[in-house]
């Protein structure tokens, strides 16, 4: 929470992100200043093509002799060359065939394509047809049972029982684009196809090898062209360079079409982002994974649909941590092309059902949906935020080279679309409003050191020691803010543990969506705020997406001493906890036993800050948090009226003094302690095997951190 006000720190956020988030330290201030130049803001070009439809066919060739139906989806993109008769472009295809009698009641082989293309149009009015020429890589991939190659209880989870087969594939389309308004076309189009593989044994159903087949049939979708649906933008771009001086000067203020960044407002590459990240992980986990959730085609889009959404048993680090990374993702792909935060909030969560529902062919989960979409908006804010601190499009040389690595590090959307867009390059003003680039407050602090944690009453029971390297940032000033927009102040605390089972094993993020001053503001705030929290060490696990009102206060002591504080209220929408029973967790398609439980809560928190001359020096922090189980530690059995249901009081305390040594080195301690209360109602469940009545279990881990620490 404490914040110092100043934007030269940028160059320490970027290292000491960096090296906690990513495992990096990057960047440098540029040491050259930047000769007279015209910069201007990127015009979008009209000339991209988004396309996405559904076929279905016949098939025939050595695979038709026992596969029949196929249903594919498509995904691609495509741009105008000189003069607009031609089109150069890829994309990806996800397709599947079913089983002929007698083998029609199993799962269905997929046709994976990822291809090139090349389009010769035929007109420019409301009616264009055209005539299309790919060469893809073609994936045979079965699900059927009958072609297991490997035990799938003996499978690590994700990985696949059967064998693919690759090959390549030549397809001709010939089609019709309606335009239906403009930017906006209905396409329908004819298409054959014949694809060679690597020859696959089908000994299983008593056939001869086969490696190759042929495709023929229709395909309906839309074609888009994301910038001409945008009529009122403005052509040209303003000189951003003073006429006098030639030095570049402030960007103009976000507007409807633009954001501060100078950024072209375009839901459609939002989507097309959003929709490549998506479709782009399910090829690669496909090719490079192997796994067995990536066959994915209309068949499985329906069949998800129809089912619904239920929970999973993936570990707690793939839930509470890489979901929300991906989430992150989604919500950038929207932030990095000029969208704001709420709809770039919706971004995230389209982005999460077209995952769950599209994206693998295991059932959608709940708890991914809260976890990838909601943490998605906290993580992507977060890095939006801290690289924007990152940057400075006013450097040149190998500064600017280090910073635009660093941002990419933090935020690898927004950074992409810089290096493809030219703004990597490109010397031009900032934003001219600090929120949007280096805020008025901002505070630093690095602490490395060693920990000790034990379990029991004391410290020294069971005790284990490892390292720990942590990164905290105080990002805006919950009283002095002149600006207050979601995330115009939040605290991040990013934590490495050194010999633990995870590197990562602290990620907490406190944004404020909402902030109002109270009275005259010099006192007191009142925060709708927004609290992402992972712990995950080899003692206890921790997670959660909350949101709740906090009253953020100051008190002067003296005129070198102040109180600050933070006293919380919240909500948890879901939240995941160690548990002693978890194993019996009821989920879809169960590949391992979940060690955590899963469920909502509600919460309080108090957090007190003495500073001594603009530093904290002491602090004090209380979290209590209660989880009623909705999934894991519960067993339904509606034939035998068994039940087992449980609830978690979670406590979390610290202390931390820090001693200063000079005005930025300071020695410091901290000491912790994690306490878990859990009931666990057995009633009825002997016939499970588990002793019935009403058990409490109770674990406490002791912390103690000695540790050097840097503030800025």
């Amino acid at each position: 929470m404490p914040v110092r006000s100043g934007g030269w720190k940028t160059n320490l956020v970027a290292a000491l992100v960096c090296m906690v988030l990513a495992g990096h330290a990057v960047g440098a201030r540029a040491q050259d200043e930047p000769s007279p130049t015209y910069a201007t803001l990127a015009d979008p070009s009209d000339k991209w093509h988004l396309f996405t439809n559904f076929g279905a066919g016949e098939v025939s060739g050595g695979y038709g002799e026992f596969l029949e139906t196929p249903y594919h989806y498509e995904l691609a993109i495509a741009r105008h060359l000189s003069g607009g008769r031609w089109r150069l472009g890829g994309g990806l295809q996800f397709g599947s065939m079913e089983m002929s009698s007698p083998y029609q009641d199993q799962q269905e082989w997929a046709h994976l394509e990822t291809f090139g293309s090349g389009t010769r149009m035929f007109g420019s009015g409301r009616l264009r047809p055209y005539l299309q020429g790919r060469v893809g890589l073609v994936r045979i991939h079965p699900r059927s049972e009958l072609f297991y190659n490997k035990d799938p209880e003996g499978l690590e989870p994700g990985d696949s029982p059967t064998k693919a087969t690759n090959g390549i594939g030549f397809t001709a389309l010939g089609g019709l684009e309606i335009g239906l308004r403009p930017g906006l076309a209905l396409d329908v189009a004819g298409y054959w196809t014949w694809y060679g593989t690597q020859e696959y044994d089908l000994s299983p159903i008593s056939m001869d090898p086969v490696s190759d087949g042929n495709d023929v049939g229709v395909k309906v979708g839309l074609a888009w062209q994301p910038f001409v649906a945008w009529p009122h933008r403005t052509l040209g771009s303003p000189v951003l360079v003073d006429p006098v001086t030639g030095v570049p000067v402030p960007l103009p203020p976000d507007d409807e079409l633009r954001d501060a960044w100078g950024v072209p407002r375009s839901w459609g590459w939002a989507t097309a982002e959003m929709l490549g990240i998506n479709f782009g992980a399910s090829m690669f986990n496909e090719y490079v994974r192997d796994a067995n959730f990536n066959q994915i085609s209309p068949r499985s889009f329906w069949h998800n649909l129809e089912e619904g959404f239920t929970w999973d048993d993936n570990k707690f680090k793939t839930n509470q941590l890489i979901h929300p990374f991906n989430g992150s993702a989604y919500f950038n792909a929207a932030r990095a092309n000029g969208i704001e935060f709420w709809g770039s909030s919706f971004m995230a969560l389209a982005g999460a059902f077209t995952w769950e529902a599209f994206g693998e062919t295991h059932p959608m989960s709940f708890n991914d949906m809260v976890s990838t979409a909601i943490g998605g908006v906290a993580r992507g804010e977060m890095a939006f935020r801290i690289s924007s601190a990152i940057l400075d499009n006013t450097s040149r040389g190998k500064g600017r080279v280090g910073r635009e690595a660093a941002a990419f590090l933090v935020n690898p959307i927004r950074g992409f679309n810089r290096l493809v867009s030219g703004d990597a390059s490109e010397v031009k003003g900032n934003p001219s409003d600090p929120h949007d680039h280096v805020p008025p407050h901002l505070g630093v602090n690095l602490r490395v050191g060693a920990r000790a944690m034990g379990e029991g009453e004391s410290i020294t029971e069971n005790t284990n020691y490892y390292g720990f390297a942590e990164v905290s940032v105080a990002y805006g000033n919950p009283w002095e803010n002149e600006r207050r927009r979601p995330y115009d102040r939040f605290d991040l605390v990013a934590g490495l543990n050194f010999g633990d089972k995870t590197a990562l094993g602290r990620l907490l993020i406190r944004g404020d969506i909402v902030s109002l001053p109270l009275g005259d503001g010099e006192r007191h705030t009142f925060a709708v705020q927004q609290d992402f929290d992972y712990i995950d060490n080899e003692a206890y696990e921790y997670g959660g997406q909350s949101f709740g009102a906090a009253l953020q206060s100051r008190f002067t002591l003296s005129s070198d001493h102040a109180l600050w504080s933070r006293l919380q209220g919240y909500a948890i929408l879901l939240g995941a906890i160690n548990s002693d029973l978890a194993f019996l967790a009821d989920v879809a398609d169960q590949e391992r036993y979940r060690e955590y439980d899963y469920g909502p809560g509600v919460g309080g928190s108090w957090e007190l800050y003495l500073r001594r001359k603009g530093r904290a020096f002491l602090s004090a922090r209380y979290r209590y948090s209660y989880i009623n189980v909705s999934n894991g530690s519960v067993y339904n059995d509606t034939d035998r009226n068994l039940g087992l249901n449980s609830d978690h009081d979670v406590h979390q305390f610290a202390a931390t003094l820090d001693v200063p040594v000079t005005a930025r080195i300071a020695v410091g301690v901290d000491a912790s302690i994690f306490l878990r209360r859990s009931r666990y109602d057995l009633t009825g469940t002997g016939e499970t095997g588990i002793e019935t009545g009403v058990r409490t279990v109770t674990q406490r881990n002791p912390e103690v951190r000695a540790f050097v620490g840097w503030q800025w």
